[in-house]
């Protein structure tokens, strides 16, 4: 058959995914245009609006001395009250080996509670303008904390490990001496447990298992067991007797939450960690059961099977960032004690996206409000080196000084055919204006990978002379007030029946705003050989 010509245009419709491929057949439209629907590599970088991949931001740390010397962040917390006066203040709360600290939102952290149980999990619930504190330790007993003093919960309250705040009420569950019972405190009262309107529900009592998380949800509380064989039920009503009395319903078998800490809210759905590490949501759960398939983390299962250190999942954390409409979920890897990575859930595309975030080295995570950018909320890490840290900066660089190192790696394609060979003639790499290099790289089939390294700076490819020059000057498109343009690629051949393309950047605050990578090529004939 005769040869032909043709321009690709490869534009990003997926997230991370160990689960496909390596290789997507995808064939391309009409006017050229290929769309991957995943990528093998999406390090260090979110997706803007568009899909393109975008470097994530710096971090600066919010105490400039560390809190406990060689200890980590075990629990962080955005505190709000709003006191007598009719303006909220804002206290940043942390676990810190045997401590809880807190500051006046200035980074400046002081002791409010000492002796606490060191490297303990921690759980925190506003209520009646006062912060209710626990921990995963049996000798901690329940703190209050009004902002100014710390002291133990009144109105005789079991050492629960976890609670949250539902109609009006704490509820409470995670005592070792009665794992499947579920408190709840008198109304309007955290202070009340032994009263006339305080009690208690057993949830399946000596099923093999424990409740191991909460959650208020269209105004029912889903109460979560695990960590083997996994129930979640729905306690409905207001009220321990009359018209309206409290009442368990199961909701399914076969599912829980791992832990507590590791439920989110997302959309208008509610997310969760199981046991083996797979993230779930209520409303799947509800119309699919435990279905494998079913589940948000689908695409990355065969990372978390390998990766994830199963017997500390108890520490893992989640945290929803609803102004970037993301959640980031620590889980330890690599046989860690402690969580060391950072899974980036991004649910503002359908299906929802997966990134990793390996920068930031992160123990727990929250969403904070944020004084110096708007008060926007932002997603705050507390390190496994006693900092806690801003995140999403301007600087890209972690603590102004360490490069961040994006990765994007597409899947192979071969365009529609297996058979056919193509020969590639050029290529260009659609990105935002910005310092430094990028870094692209295509492989032809198992050939070596070849590289070239490409100038952010809005021309050509650095170094390059006569023959340079930059493809489709106009603006492509405003994003972040960046100019996207497609910066050629010199001498970029090679034969192939699929091709796979890479584009990394790891210079010190520097940027990446990946839009598009476009190649030209010329579509030969049959080959039934092997490369």
């Amino acid at each position: 058959m005769a040869s032909k010509k043709q321009i690709f245009r490869h534009l990003f419709g997926g997230g991370w995914a160990t689960d496909f491929g390596p290789s997507a057949d995808v064939t391309p439209d009409a006017g050229g245009n290929v769309i991957f629907p995943f990528l093998v590599d999406a390090e260090n970088v979110f997706f803007e609006l568009d899909g393109g991949p975008h470097k994530i931001g710096g971090t600066t740390k919010l105490n400039s001395s560390v809190l406990e010397s060689g200890a980590e962040v075990m629990g962080l917390f955005d505190f709000w009250r709003m006191g007598t006066g009719g303006a909220g203040t804002q206290q940043r709360v942390v676990h810190v080996s045997t401590k809880i600290k807190a500051d006046a939102a200035n980074g400046t952290f002081a002791d409010i509670k000492t002796g606490m149980t060191d490297n303990a999990v921690p759980c925190y619930t506003t209520f009646n303008d006062v912060l209710v504190i626990s921990s995963d330790a049996t000798a901690d007993a329940p703190q209050s904390y009004d902002g100014t003093t710390c002291s133990a919960l009144g109105g005789t309250p079991p050492n629960f490990s976890f609670s949250c705040a539902h109609k009006n009420r704490v509820w409470a569950a995670g005592v070792a001496s009665t794992p499947s019972r579920l408190h709840y405190s008198a109304l309007l009262n955290q202070a009340d447990w032994v009263g006339a309107t305080a009690g208690y529900i057993d949830i399946d009592p000596n099923d093999g298992d424990r409740i191991t998380g909460l959650v208020s949800h269209k105004n029912d509380l889903f109460v979560f067991k695990g960590p083997y064989r996994g129930s979640i039920h729905r306690i409905t009503g207001s009220a321990p007797t009359g018209s309206d009395a409290f009442a368990r319903i199961p909701f399914i078998y076969g599912l829980g939450a791992v832990n507590h800490n590791t439920i989110f809210r997302f959309r208008d759905d509610v997310g969760f960690m199981w046991s083996d590490a797979t993230i779930r949501s209520l409303n799947a759960t509800a119309n699919y059961g435990d279905f494998q398939e079913a589940a948000l983390s689908r695409p990355i299962h065969k990372y978390l099977r390998e990766h994830v250190t199963f017997t500390q999942l108890k520490r893992a954390s989640a945290a929803s960032v609803v102004s970037r409409s993301i959640v980031a979920i620590t889980i330890p890897i690599d046989a860690g004690t402690f969580p060391n990575q950072i899974l980036m859930l991004d649910h503002a595309h359908d299906p929802v996206r997966w990134a990793i975030w390996p920068a930031y080295n992160a123990c727990c995570v929250a969403s904070v409000i944020d004084g110096t950018d708007n008060n926007r909320p932002k997603l705050y890490i507390g390190g496994r080196d006693g900092y806690v840290r801003r995140t999403d900066v301007a600087n890209r660089s972690i603590d102004a000084s360490t490069s961040i190192a994006a990765k994007v790696t597409t899947p192979y394609t071969n365009y529609g055919s297996t058979f056919l060979m193509k020969t590639l003639g050029g290529a260009a790499v659609g990105i935002a204006q910005h310092a430094g290099n990028i870094t692209f790289a295509w492989q032809c089939d198992t050939q070596t990978q070849q590289t070239a390294t490409v100038s952010q700076a809005g021309g050509n490819v650095l170094g390059g002379g006569a023959g340079s020059f930059t493809l489709d000057d106009p603006v492509l498109g405003l994003l972040g007030g960046s100019l996207f343009k497609d910066v050629f690629v010199e001498e970029t051949t090679g034969e192939y029946r699929a091709i796979q393309f890479q584009v990394t950047q790891n210079g010190t605050d520097e940027d990446l705003e990946l839009h598009s990578i476009s190649t030209a090529n010329e579509i030969g004939s049959l080959s039934m050989e092997n490369n």
